[in-house]
């Protein structure tokens, strides 16, 4: 039933109990392999000059391989194909492409990844997911 599972993370808490949650998920399946994407979705910067002496798109590709480098680890030993990938723009349109894209049975996530002044003006993410995903979500506080 679930031989695909998506794990959209972006360094937070709550994406680091997702992993953990999804870990738990692969470990009570019987199934054998299952395949795991990792997904890490640089959001959209705006900013109208980018700073002198400093490649923007270069420390963006650094902090998305230190966010997902650790989460690839925790599934180590365990019967899993673990697929990396890294997108740039609006998460949450990008968390359901991904999901179309690999052909995820199901997406585990964090519930929060943003502060709340931040989801009250801009709208939850994991709502967003939930209310577009092409499989179920679940999510993880």
């Amino acid at each position: 039933m679930f031989n695909h599972i998506l794990i959209p993370i972006d360094g937070s808490t709550h994406a680091m109990r997702a992993l953990e949650t999804a870990k738990s998920f692969v470990q009570s399946l019987s199934l054998s392999p299952i395949e795991l994407t990792v997904l890490h979705v640089n959001p959209e910067l705006s900013y109208n000059e980018p700073p002198l002496g400093v490649d923007v798109e270069a420390r963006l590709e650094e902090e998305g391989r230190q966010i997902v480098e650790p989460a690839v680890q925790l599934f180590a030993g365990l019967p899993v194909q673990c697929l990396v990938m890294t997108k740039h723009g609006d998460p949450a349109s990008l968390i359901c492409a991904a999901a179309e894209e690999v052909g995820a049975d199901i997406i585990i996530m964090g519930t929060r990844g943003m502060n709340l002044v931040s989801e009250i003006l801009l709208g939850s993410v994991s709502h967003h997911v939930i209310q577009h995903a092409p499989c179920p979500v679940m999510t993880v506080k």
